[in-house]
């Protein structure tokens, strides 16, 4: 494990679906760009499974990157291997990390280890190999009661490693054998005592309905035994019902963040996410200063900030899994919000947002009044989603600079007028 967590409370994660990036739709147009994506402050550079897809019930004319036929190949589409190592290489001349997606779970319904080793794989009652849940129509499950193929996969797992990636995003971790997470977490270890786990645990409600099914589901807490940072899906239902204006509310979204404090170890770490590739859009149901003060706010909460390739521009539409559906890059538009980020990013570095301790509550329904206290230091975040407001906030009477904009703002009587646009405030 990394041995210092509470330092990737400062750091922000950038996510690249690499056929849906650039025009080239390879690696090679992910490394034109490496300045552009450290200049917008990330640290982390995390793409989505780049491997060779399978074709039997193949999705769309393309398939989805997440039913793998090889875990060890490249798909011609996304480059070379020797295309990857010179990304590689790029990405970590610019001090960027880089972590790849792994699908542990299950693989294509003609993968290369389906074809060559049948019994590592779950059964239904006819004897087929197929999926327990869901409709994955273009995967089979895995089955690790083989300690065959906790190794393969362990193998596999350190020939990226050895190749230079510097750790893993493991899809659905909360779905796959603690048998897995517990040998491989050691041997990967061995090769890179730094190496970064981040894990896409599962919505609360899933694993419920998993483990009614007799289904073996790792809860988060489980899951930071093995990983340094997971999703925040254990409050999904609360934040996605807000972001996407589904009755939610910030209150309810806020507080369930709050909980988290309770629930976790004291240095667990969260991937703060507006949006994913599993997600639509957060600019589909945001615009403007709202949107801005969103992602001042998740830039803010306690965790690693999370940003998917097309963000900074305020794109609205959701990449399709399933076929070739490039971002829509419009720099230097109306809604390119890209020095907006880089600076939410240089404020997350500050030392307060690791050492300090979080706090954060709701007043009125749009207005999350956040804070960090430290030895040091004080941050107060404000962050207004409705109408202007004077709220209430835990500092002294004073004139104070917005580190967002530059712009000075007056606390008195321990209240600040805020306007749409958020607020950070360090003294």
């Amino acid at each position: 494990m990394i041995k210092n967590k509470k330092s990737l409370n400062n750091q922000t994660i950038y996510q690249v679906f690499v056929r849906q990036f650039s025009a080239t739709h390879d690696f090679n147009g992910v490394t034109a760009q490496l300045d552009r994506i450290k200049a917008l402050g990330a640290d982390v550079l995390y793409l989505l499974p780049f491997y060779p897809i399978g074709k039997a019930g193949r999705k769309g004319s393309v398939g989805s990157p997440y039913s793998i036929y090889d875990y060890r190949a490249i798909d011609p589409m996304n480059g070379t291997l020797e295309d990857f190592e010179r990304l590689l290489a790029e990405a970590h001349c610019r001090g960027l990390k880089v972590i790849i997606d792994m699908v542990l779970n299950h693989t294509s319904r003609d993968s290369v280890l389906l074809q060559k080793h049948p019994e590592w794989f779950w059964h239904d009652a006819d004897g087929n190999a197929g999926n327990r849940v869901g409709d994955w129509s273009d995967v089979c499950d895995l089955d690790y009661s083989d300690k065959g193929l906790v190794q393969e996969i362990t193998d596999t797992l350190c020939y990226w490693v050895k190749l230079g990636v510097d750790g893993f995003r493991m899809d659905v971790c909360s779905l796959v054998s603690e048998k897995l997470w517990k040998h491989a977490h050691k041997a990967l270890h061995k090769l890179n005592r730094n190496i970064l786990l981040l894990g896409e645990s599962v919505d609360l409600g899933f694993v419920r309905y998993l483990r009614n099914c007799g289904c073996e589901v790792l809860s988060d807490s489980q899951c930071y035994d093995y990983f340094d940072v997971l999703y925040c899906y254990d409050i999904g239902r609360a934040q996605h019902s807000f972001l996407e204006k589904k009755g939610g509310t910030l209150a309810r979204w806020i507080q369930e963040v709050l909980d988290q404090e309770g629930r976790y170890p004291a240095d667990y770490v969260k991937a703060r996410y507006l949006d994913n590739h599993d997600r639509k859009r957060v600019a589909e149901f945001w615009q403007g200063d709202k949107l801005k003060s969103l992602w001042a706010l998740d830039f803010y909460l306690k965790g690693m900030a999370f940003v998917y390739a097309g963000d900074e521009v305020s794109a609205s539409h959701q990449p399709s899994l399933f076929e070739v559906d490039e971002v829509q890059w419009n720099f230097g538009g109306d809604n390119d919000i890209s020095e907006f980020i880089a600076r939410l990013a240089a404020i997350k570095k500050h030392a307060v947002y690791r050492d300090g301790v979080f706090d954060a509550a709701v007043q009125g329904e749009d207005v999350a009044v956040c804070s960090y206290v430290s030895a040091k230091k004080r941050s107060v975040g404000v962050f207004n989603l409705g109408e202007s407001f004077v709220a209430e906030v835990p500092l002294a009477d004073g004139r104070y600079t917005n580190l967002i904009d530059g712009t000075r703002v007056t606390v008195r009587n321990g209240k600040l007028p805020v306007g749409s646009l958020p607020i950070i405030i360090e003294k």
